[in-house]
């Protein structure tokens, strides 16, 4: 007998907004290109442990979690600013890749803060 059954499993996954099926790895391709194209020759040549994370991580959490370390690679190279503006250009290739709990959260669809006077 199963302990969980596959029906309560998959009604938990779509409350949380997740997808029980994993994504193909061919699905991730779009999005390891995208954050190798942001992260550039000069990111690579000064992390290159970060770029061999990019390449061969095998689901889109894994990437999604690296963004951090773009924002300081990129960072050293383009100033902050700059850095976090390139990796939240990144958001829209993660829809549909992982929950929608960690989109949310990353306030990328949050509008910019206005400034107080």
């Amino acid at each position: 007998m199963r302990w969980i059954k596959p029906n309560l499993r998959h009604s938990i996954s779509a409350l949380l907004g997740t997808d029980v099926r994993r994504k193909s790895p061919e699905s991730l391709e779009p999005i390891r290109q995208a954050m190798l194209d942001v992260l550039g020759d000069d990111g690579a040549e000064l992390n290159p442990r970060l770029k061999r994370k990019l390449q061969y991580s095998g689901d889109a959490q894994g990437l999604w979690y690296a963004r951090s370390e773009m924002v300081a690679v990129l960072s050293r190279i383009h100033g902050e600013a700059i850095a976090v503006s390139k990796v939240r250009g990144l958001t829209p290739y993660f829809q549909g890749s992982i929950p929608r709990g960690l989109l949310e959260s990353s306030g990328a669809s949050s509008p910019a803060p206005t400034a107080l006077y």
